[in-house]
C-alpha cells in the first residue's frame, strides 16, 4: 500500500460510517430516494432505496482502490499528500451522503449553500495539493 495505514483506516472508517448512517435511517426513508438534484435543487434522479443507501458506500471503497492505484502510476512527491487528499475526499464524499440522506428524510437543504461548501472544499484540496507538491504560494 502506497497510502498510509492511518489514511487507508481514516478512509475505511468513513465508509462504514456512511453505511451505518444509511442503516440508521432505513425504515424512515422513501422506497424511491432521490440522489441527484437540478442547480436549483429538484430532485432530477431517482433510484430504489436499497441503491441509495448502498452506492455511495460502494463508490467510497472503488475511490480508495483508484486513489491507491493512482499512487503506484504517479506517486506524489510527498505522501502526506496524497494521504490528506484521500481523507478530505471520503469526507466530502460522506457528507454529501450526509445531505442526500437528509433531504429524503424531509430536512431542508440548502442547495445554494451546498454549492457553495463544494467550491470552498475544492479550492482548499487543490490549493494544499499545489503547495505541497510544487511549493507554490497561495
Amino acid at each position: 500500500m502506497l497510502l498510509g495505514r492511518r489514511t487507508v483506516g481514516a478512509g475505511l472508517a468513513l465508509v462504514a460510517l456512511t453505511a451505518l448512517a444509511g442503516v440508521a435511517v432505513w425504515p424512515r426513508l422513501p422506497a424511491e430516494m432521490a440522489i441527484h438534484f437540478s442547480a436549483s435543487g429538484t430532485p432530477d434522479g431517482y433510484v430504489p432505496k436499497a441503491v441509495g443507501v448502498s452506492l455511495v458506500p460502494a463508490i467510497m471503497l472503488a475511490t480508495l482502490l483508484v486513489i491507491e492505484g493512482a499512487m503506484r502510476v504517479d506517486p506524489p512527491a510527498d505522501s502526506r499528500t496524497a494521504d490528506a487528499v484521500t481523507v478530505a475526499t471520503m469526507a466530502f464524499v460522506a457528507a454529501v451522503h450526509g445531505l442526500v440522506l437528509a433531504w429524503n428524510l424531509g430536512y431542508a437543504v440548502d442547495f445554494g449553500l451546498v454549492l457553495v461548501g463544494t467550491l470552498l472544499w475544492a479550492a482548499a484540496v487543490c490549493a494544499y495539493a499545489i503547495r505541497r507538491e510544487y511549493g507554490v504560494a497561495t
